[in-house]
């Protein structure tokens, strides 16, 4: 038996359209969903924002966090710094000078959960 490949990934939030602005907006992901929606792609896996407090993800309950991680072409690693840095996004990870590996930007989004931008080889 074996599993296919990751088709969906829900996160849950507490308030989905900021975290929805966070993701078309700043992370400029694709929106599935005409007008305002709450589904982005990921290449070939759906991103959904789920409000939490519903029955998949109940309110007070271990709100555990996530990482997603990206990459990113090297060149454009510290032009993402710098976007985040202007959008006045949270980093926890700054990337190193060019060259030093790993080369890396983790950010927050607004509801804690890590991104993170990394250069691919």
């Amino acid at each position: 038996m074996t599993l296919g490949p990751l088709a969906r990934l829900e996160l849950p939030c507490h308030d989905p359209q900021r975290q929805r602005d966070f993701f078309g907006r700043i992370l400029g992901l694709h929106s599935l969903d005409p007008g305002p929606g709450l589904r982005f792609a990921l290449g070939g896996v759906e991103l959904v924002l789920r409000q939490r407090g519903d029955v998949l993800f109940p309110a007070g309950r271990g709100e555990a966090g996530m990482l997603l991680a990206f990459p990113v072409a090297e060149a454009e690693l510290d032009r993402w710094y710098r976007r985040m840095l202007t959008a006045r996004v949270a980093v926890l990870d700054a990337p190193g000078p060019g060259g030093t590996p790993p080369r890396l930007l983790r950010i927050a989004d607004p509801e804690g959960n890590v991104v993170e931008l990394f250069a691919s080889a």
